[in-house]
């Protein structure tokens, strides 16, 4: 069955997740002839491939393979196993929210002494800081962009002028015009490599402006979003073209690459739940971060 988080181009990872784990529960508790532990581990196979960037999907799923191979091991019911899937990816999913929660909470230590903060595309961790530290009475003031194909940029504009959040929007290409009068950059982030790290097309180049500027940058994350290099089934994805030009003519091909991967060297580090890290404790995290085998290949091409 395939995922309804794979027709999704618009929404950030923290709402994919949500709808994810919605997916996956309805997933589990499906009383289907296969046995629960073969179907999970196709489950997630499925959803880490729906939206091959997303690094909490390979997350999710490697924490239900595990318990349906124990459970497997344990020769466990398909009753029981269903009820171990149930309470890990409840358990998971709610690790996931406090993560979320500590990072937004921790994300006032990383607010400039100017109050203007350059970010793009729509993130939630990034959105909900800057709305937090308004509400705790922060002169914050935002520098976005529109975000295309999709223009998620113009929700986040949206949220933070209902919010009372006064802010200057630009087109992608003049975002980093704006960087001069930025106190700091605020980079929501899809996967963490050992190395690197996966976000909207267009990051590289701002955060390149940032660092001639000597514009601080730092990248938002839960620890769940932490790959190590080995896992080649994370990859950045073309989507559809009529995104981005839909009725181009024949002899144009329009490129849809919507991710990208940023060396973490352009950022100060990465905030998690656990804190801020720094360029090597992300290392020795993302090289550690669990990951079931079957998540760890790339996908398989389908039969001519």
């Amino acid at each position: 069955m395939r995922p309804p988080v794979s027709l999704d181009s618009i929404s950030p990872q923290t709402a994919l997740v949500e709808q994810a784990v919605a997916w996956l529960a309805g997933r589990i508790a499906a009383d289907e002839p296969s046995p629960p532990d073969a179907r999970i581990v196709a489950d997630a196979v499925a959803l880490a491939d729906a939206q091959p960037a997303m690094g909490a999907l390979v997350a999710v799923g490697t924490r239900l393979i595990a318990v349906a191979r124990k459970a497997a091991v344990e020769e466990a019911t398909a009753a029981e196993t269903r009820e171990r899937l149930a309470l890990a990816l409840a358990t998971w999913h709610t690790d996931f929210q406090a993560a979320s929660e500590a990072i937004v909470r921790e994300s006032a230590t990383l607010l400039p002494g100017s109050p203007w903060i350059a970010t793009t595309t729509r993130s939630s961790l990034v959105e909900r800081a800057l709305l937090a530290a308004h509400t705790k009475g922060h002169p914050v003031k935002v520098l976005l962009s529109e975000s295309r194909p999709m223009n998620e940029g113009i929700g986040l504009a949206k949220t933070l002028a209902e919010a009372g959040v006064p802010s200057w929007f630009a087109v992608d290409a003049a975002l980093p015009l704006l960087l001069p009068q930025a106190g700091a950059v605020w980079i929501g982030v899809d996967a963490v490599r050992e190395k690197s790290f996966v976000t909207k097309a267009g990051t590289y180049a701002l955060l390149l402006v940032a660092r001639e500027l000597n514009v601080p940058a730092y990248a938002f994350a839960q620890r769940a979003k932490f790959l190590p290099d080995r896992c080649v089934r994370l990859t950045l994805p073309r989507r559809a073209a009529s995104e981005v030009w839909e009725d181009a003519p024949p002899l144009v091909s329009v490129v849809n690459l919507p991710f990208e991967e940023v060396p973490l060297a352009l950022v100060r580090g990465v905030l998690t739940e656990g804190g801020f890290l720094s360029a090597r404790e992300i290392e020795d995290a993302a090289g550690s971060a669990p990951v079931a085998e079957e998540l760890l290949q790339p996908p398989q091409p389908s039969p001519a």
